[in-house]
């Protein structure tokens, strides 16, 4: 019904532009259904220029604006934005709450569209995060990732690069078409998790199950760390695709499987779906790096995943946001072990034995 409110619209004014992309993740993990970063202009002030050239090492403007849409029934959404603007040191009159229905929320996407196209801007799909980039944002995307070191003798290397050290674990990547292009600390955390594991000789000959694989770096790298088989689940087809292609860059495409999975937990268990086998639908090793709300509800699911005495990687949360995580995954997992970055967490277990 028309006017029937839809979503809650969050705003940070006047963020840096050097955290805007953080501040955004962290509205991500506290459950914002989208975020946005658009330019802060206040009245009467010059449009802040920027430009994708071969120089440029940024892609945001230096003043801008951080906009998260919350689900309607989101009672706490103003105090997590005040929380998230007191953390990065944001004045609390930089921030705003409205109710967006349904007519409006309509209008401000036809709006949205028609500058982004007087601007002469390119923008990517927008499920989840809506940065707007500039025309060459192709190269731009060349020249912001380089070769990564995640840890000793492990690189994140983009595919138009050639690794600094040959002899590393060097886990290829085309960085753009989905989530973990190993920048962010979550990936790293879970990375640096699974090289622990093959440092420890867990991983040689196991299973692995990457739950919400997103670009597939996990399972791709846990293969190339020696794990015999992966298999790796994202409920976002590109990232499908985006997974089976970085197999097949890393010539693990044999070991990897790749399925679609549904966004509701009341839809069929995805291997199951797919016809896999019941005994290849356990494994040593399971990882997701997703988000608290996910997490926690899927809780049962990836504990029928791990099979007795293996081993749990969780991520993609805010250190604040563990608590929940433990609960959720006391009943069946023990051992727990968090390890940080940043304001970022890893938590670890032990499938217990029953």
């Amino acid at each position: 019904m028309a006017g029937e409110v839809c979503s809650l619209k969050c705003c940070l004014l006047d963020v840096p532009g050097g955290v805007a992309e953080e501040v955004a993740e962290v509205l991500l993990a506290y459950g914002a259904q989208s975020v946005a970063v658009e330019e802060y202009r206040p009245d009467g002030a010059r449009e802040q220029e920027i430009f994708a050239d071969e120089h440029a090492e940024g892609r945001v403007w230096d003043r801008c604006i951080v906009v998260a849409y919350f689900p309607p029934e989101e009672v706490a959404a103003a105090g997590l934005l005040e929380t998230t603007a007191a953390d990065f040191g944001l004045s609390h009159q930089h921030v705003s709450v409205e109710a967006v229905r349904t007519q409006d929320w309509e209008q401000s996407i036809k709006s949205w569209e028609q500058s982004v196209q007087e601007c002469g801007l390119l923008v990517p799909s927008y499920p989840h995060f809506l940065p707007v980039m500039p025309l060459g944002w192709e190269q731009g995307l060349r020249d912001s990732y380089q070769p990564a070191q995640v840890g000793e003798g492990l690189w994140i290397v983009p595919v138009w690069s050639q690794p600094p050290d040959p002899a590393a674990v060097n886990i290829r990547l085309e960085p753009g078409l989905a989530f973990g292009t190993g920048d962010h600390p979550t990936t790293r955390l879970c990375l640096r998790w699974l090289q622990a594991l093959q440092q420890r000789g867990v991983l040689q000959g196991a299973a692995v199950m990457d739950y919400g694989t997103g670009s597939g770096v996990l399972a791709v790298a846990a293969l190339l760390m020696g794990a015999a088989r992966a298999v790796g689940t994202d409920i976002e087809p590109l990232a499908v695709k985006a997974t089976v292609s970085n197999a097949v860059l890393n010539s693990v495409a044999d070991r990897l499987d790749a399925y679609a999975c549904a966004a509701s937990l009341e839809q069929q268990e995805p291997l199951a779906a797919a016809g896999v086998p019941e005994e290849r639908r356990q494994f040593e090793v399971t990882v997701a790096n997703i988000l608290q709300g996910p997490l926690v509800a899927l809780a049962p699911r990836l504990a029928a995943y791990t099979k007795p005495g293996g081993l749990l990687g969780l991520s993609g949360i805010l250190q604040e946001q563990t608590p929940a995580v433990l609960e959720a995954y006391g009943p069946y997992f023990e051992g727990f072990e968090v390890q940080t970055e940043d304001r970022w967490a890893l938590v670890t277990a032990v499938r217990k034995q029953q």
